[in-house]
């Protein structure tokens, strides 16, 4: 094992959306053994500043699902950005319904209909009062947020409309996030082993739903969470499926393979 990467929610953080103790001290083993890891998220990089424990090395994060990369430092490695005209698609009043929605900024996030999660880590959220005249060229990704059917309803008329122009995955079932085109974490943690100069086939990676399975292709050690979402399980089927990440899974295996050397 010459690299560990994984996901936030559902996967290293608990029902609480914490690190848990057991996490943190393994964690810290990590870091003694000097094993380089990294995070991949849906979330904003800044709500992984807050959520990353201050007592260790900060890391490189992959964030807004591969849309950015920043290197441990806090410096820019990548960055992708919906260009204003697929917003001005993104955006349609139409296309929106009565989801809500969330706009990815480098120093905020935009909100359209709810305000509610957005500020719980970043400390900054603006509401979007006219979608039709929304206009940035700092995004990094649009959330819908809502039910299952309605955003499947989104999804048939965004493939539709714009086909390979955009990237689309779900983080969560009621989650479905728009990238630009080819932005996945697969794509970014590829980019970012070559940058560090790691072979993916040495990488250990952890994930629980749809937005992490071309990361964990990648990866020559995947794991998928016992919670994971059941079509990310269908997806990858020869990948080992281990515990919950409400009771400390991705702990548990590391702490494993460090006493196994792998």
């Amino acid at each position: 094992m010459q690299f560990i990467v994984s996901d936030l929610d559902g996967t290293l953080l608990d029902a609480d959306s914490r690190v848990a103790p057991e996490t943190h001290a393994v964690l810290r083993q990590v870091v003694a053994r000097g094993i380089p890891l990294a995070i991949a998220t849906g979330r904003h990089a800044l709500q992984v500043q807050r959520l990353w424990p201050q007592d260790l090395p900060a890391v490189p994060v992959i964030s807004a699902n591969g849309a950015r990369i920043h290197l441990a430092d806090g410096s820019l490695l990548f960055q992708a950005n919906l260009s204003q005209a697929l917003l001005g698609r993104l955006l349609q009043p139409a296309l929106v319904r009565e989801a809500e929605l969330g706009v990815y900024r480098d120093d905020c996030i935009m909100a359209y209909h709810s305000r509610r999660e957005y500020s719980h880590y970043t400390g900054q959220v603006g509401e979007i009062a006219d979608l039709a005249s929304f206009a940035a060229d700092d995004v990094s990704k649009v959330i819908y947020c809502g039910a299952p059917e309605l955003l499947a309803e989104i999804e048939a008329d965004i493939a539709r409309e714009l086909g390979d122009a955009v990237s689309m995955t779900y983080s969560q079932v009621c989650y479905l996030e728009v990238m630009a085109p080819g932005v996945h974490k697969g794509s970014a943690l590829a980019r970012l082993l070559a940058h560090l100069g790691v072979d993916a086939a040495g990488c250990a990676a952890f994930g629980d739903n749809l937005n992490d399975a071309e990361m964990l292709q990648l990866a020559g050690l995947p794991h998928v969470m016992a919670n994971a979402h059941p079509e990310l399980k269908r997806r990858l089927p020869d990948v080992p499926v281990i515990g919950h990440h409400a009771e400390g899974g991705v702990a548990r295996r590391l702490e494993s393979m460090l006493l196994q050397g792998a």
